[in-house]
């Protein structure tokens, strides 16, 4: 354990440092912004985003103002069903009702106190949500909620500093998080004391040896995350003697465009497309929804398999999600006048094909994808209580260290078949404002405390002089 020895120089000192500039640590930078603290955010990359930028920006929310305004009242309780429901009732039940029931708080907040604009996405996306509850910019982009938190960052007085990755965590002797050592671009190491710290790093799909060792079953996925997921919370688990939660946990995507690395919406499935593979045959149930799909297209001829609608989904799609219509249509899609040349641009099987879609009764022009399962993001980290504080591996947690997003356990259970669509982004937005609110609210406890003792021990020595 890296224990900061006596004389050990500190560089700078902070009241909350946060380990990553994805969605959750600049969520947690605004929320912790409070009462003119200093807070400080560094990023190994060159540049904020992680897999959040990466994104369609879908947060799931129940019981927001959006909601209401299109007529659907729900709580965080009926949220939280669908959630256990997808994961088989494997994820903590108290973590999945704190982030469930602080979901529609979050949404609002982030368009009210943060200026970024959400609307309620008009489809349900994956069939696990049971009530249209997704919320994303208009421009269907996480790389928009990043920019709309950059924006502000200045004007709250939040220092970020890109390419300047955390080299190792400084504890006590006690075992309390008391900094960090990081390394600024032809600058030595330099040592930041930080009163509470939040690790918002991202997972480990980047790890290819950690992928192995901890998630088997993504084995072989190309991987279409975040380079910087090179699971460095894992690295300092030890350092801390924290717990870890669900390390087999991932989120894998059915159909990522093959070529173009793009991720195709999955509202193309939910408005009528079919999944056929090489021979041209439906292979699945395609309600089953993305994530659960994933070992059935890798099970198909090359690992591939096309996404085939007509101009009626692609322009009910694209209407509603114009980084489809911008980006994935003019990169991924092919067309054709008549489904035998569809056929023959995808080597498929024109016979075959043709009596696949016949009972869809799709009208030309034709349209279609050819997509592979990719993994996006690992869903397993260090174990949190319902503060974001991280939890130690016998009990109790780790004094002044909080933790969210790609680095602490999600909603998935175990496994790779838990993921309900949305659910990475609101554990790595839901988080990173829970920590950090309390870890400001924190800070400020302490210095009140701290206050309150000067006075009394001055009133004291003020009780104990003589009268003149």
């Amino acid at each position: 354990m890296p224990v900061a020895f006596p004389g050990l120089r500190w560089h700078e000192e902070v009241d909350v440092g946060i380990v990553g500039a994805g969605g959750c640590g600049l969520t947690a930078a605004h929320a912790a912004a409070q009462e003119g603290l200093t807070v400080v955010v560094w990023e190994k990359a060159a540049a904020a985003g992680g897999t959040t930028a990466l994104s369609a920006g879908l947060i799931p929310a129940a019981g927001s103002r959006m909601q209401r305004d299109a007529g659907i009242f729900e709580s965080g309780e009926d949220f939280a069903r669908d959630v256990l429901a997808r994961n088989g009732g494997r994820s903590d039940p108290l973590l999945t009702g704190r982030l469930c029931d602080s979901s529609a708080a979050l949404v609002e907040w982030l368009a009210d106190a943060r200026g970024i604009p959400l609307e309620l996405v008009k489809h349900v996306g994956d069939p696990g949500h049971s009530r249209l509850r997704l919320h994303a910019p208009p421009s269907r982009s996480g790389r928009a909620l990043i920019d709309g938190l950059l924006r502000a960052v200045d004007r709250r007085g939040i220092s970020v500093r890109l390419a300047t990755p955390a080299m190792q965590l400084w504890t006590d002797a006690d075992g309390a998080a008391v900094g960090v050592q990081v390394k600024a671009p032809r600058r030595s190491p330099a040592n930041i004391r930080c009163r509470k710290l939040v690790l918002a790093s991202n997972g480990f799909g980047a790890n290819a040896e950690l992928v192995a060792q901890h998630c088997p079953d993504a084995v072989g996925l190309p991987y279409a995350g975040a380079a910087g997921g090179s699971g460095d919370a894992l690295a300092w688990a030890a350092d801390v003697a924290a717990a870890t939660r669900d390390l087999g946990a991932f989120q894998a995507h059915a159909s990522l465009a093959v070529g173009s690395n793009l991720l195709i919406p999955w509202s193309l499935v939910t408005n009528g497309a079919l999944l056929v593979n090489q021979h041209g045959e439906r292979f699945a149930d395609e309600s089953r929804g993305p994530a659960a799909l994933v070992s059935a297209v890798r099970a198909q001829p090359g690992r591939i398999a096309y996404e085939i609608f007509d101009a009626r989904v692609l322009k009910a799609v694209a209407a509603d999600d114009p980084h489809f219509a911008g980006e994935v249509v003019p990169r991924a899609v092919r067309r054709a006048d008549e489904l035998v040349g569809l056929a023959k641009q995808f080597e498929i099987d024109a016979e075959q094909l043709a009596l696949t879609v016949a009972g869809a009764a799709p009208a030309p022009p034709f349209y279609g994808i050819r997509v592979a399962a990719a993994l996006l993001q690992t869903q397993g980290g260090l174990a949190i209580d319902s503060s974001a504080r991280v939890v130690r591996a016998g009990g109790g947690i780790v004094p002044n260290l909080y933790a969210g997003g790609g680095a602490a356990g999600g909603l998935s259970g175990p496994a790779g078949d838990g993921y309900l669509l949305g659910n990475g982004l609101l554990c790595a937005l839901g988080w990173g404002k829970i920590a950090g609110e309390q870890a400001a609210h924190a800070v400020l406890a302490e210095r009140a405390r701290a206050t309150q003792a000067a006075m009394s021990a001055a009133a004291g020595e003020t009780d104990g002089e003589p009268t003149p």
